[in-house]
């Protein structure tokens, strides 16, 4: 069992630079997507990031996953740097740090049954096990994420929004990883989903000992989710604090904008 105190992964001095479009021309500007980003992550934590579109959000999951190339910087896996790492060491990386997407149709593919996009994981990463082991891991899991068995040779077109993000987060989850990148998972859905998703998260979490990155633009659910939290404002941090002291006692402006623009449940009184 880790220890709920362990580091398990540190971004020291991240960059992502861009050169800046200029039709035709070339540009000598660049564009600071993420820009001398360092954090820790811990054990068991939920680490929120949160920020405006185009903050840098997304692009520092990518960074994390490897999805993007970076321009500097340093992540760390226990230690150690990912840029030392072989082939072999990087599949098994990847094994234990997954990802759900924003868009719960567009990161389905429309060709393939649920139990098969579920199973696709499995297939690359453990393809030692039998067809019965998979299949009784996948129905295991499509129940631990609220999905009926007869939805196996379903496809993404025949469910609804919620339902296809429970189906990514049970792709995600198939290989048992030890970090879950949730980049505005809910974002896509109905207030009433949203919720049912996010509680399903906490459960999972618990379940399976995750550790969560959470990305969002909607403070109301870091509020509700997250243990820590990043502000980001155009790839910087600004912020980077407990939740309960970032939203009782704020210190820069750009923090105290983002959360004086949630919504309050309370209608003020005229």
């Amino acid at each position: 069992m880790k220890d709920k105190s362990e580091e398990i992964l540190s971004v020291d001095n991240l960059k992502l630079y861009y050169p800046e479009s200029a039709g035709l021309f070339k540009s000598s500007n660049t564009i600071k997507a993420v820009d001398d980003v360092s954090f820790k992550l811990i054990n068991g934590e939920t680490l929120g990031i949160v920020g405006e579109s185009g903050s840098g959000k997304s692009s520092i999951c990518r960074l994390i996953l490897s999805l993007v190339v970076k321009t500097s910087g340093k992540i760390s896996w226990f230690g150690n740097d990912l840029d030392g790492y072989t082939k072999k060491e990087m599949k098994d990386f990847r094994k234990k740090v997954q990802i759900i997407f924003q868009d719960p149709y567009g990161s389905l593919d429309p060709r393939m049954t649920i139990g098969s996009i579920i199973k696709e994981p499995l297939d690359i990463f453990n393809g030692q096990l039998s067809k019965q082991e998979k299949e009784e891991k996948i129905f295991q899991l499509m129940n631990d994420v609220g999905l009926s068995n007869d939805l196996f040779n379903r496809y993404p077109h025949e469910l609804s929004g919620g339902q296809c993000q429970r189906v990514g987060i049970a792709r995600a989850l198939i290989n048992e990883p030890s970090v879950l990148i949730c980049d505005e998972p809910v974002s896509a859905l109905d207030l009433s989903i949203q919720a049912q998703i996010l509680d399903l998260l906490n459960d999972l979490k618990s379940k399976y000992n995750l550790t969560l990155i959470f990305v969002s633009h909607d403070l109301s659910v870091i509020k509700a989710i997250c243990d820590k939290v990043l502000v980001l404002k155009h790839g910087i941090i600004i912020e980077n604090r407990n939740t309960d002291d970032l939203f009782n006692n704020p210190k820069d402006d750009y923090t105290k904008k983002l959360i004086s623009s949630v919504p309050s449940p309370i209608p003020l009184a005229k």
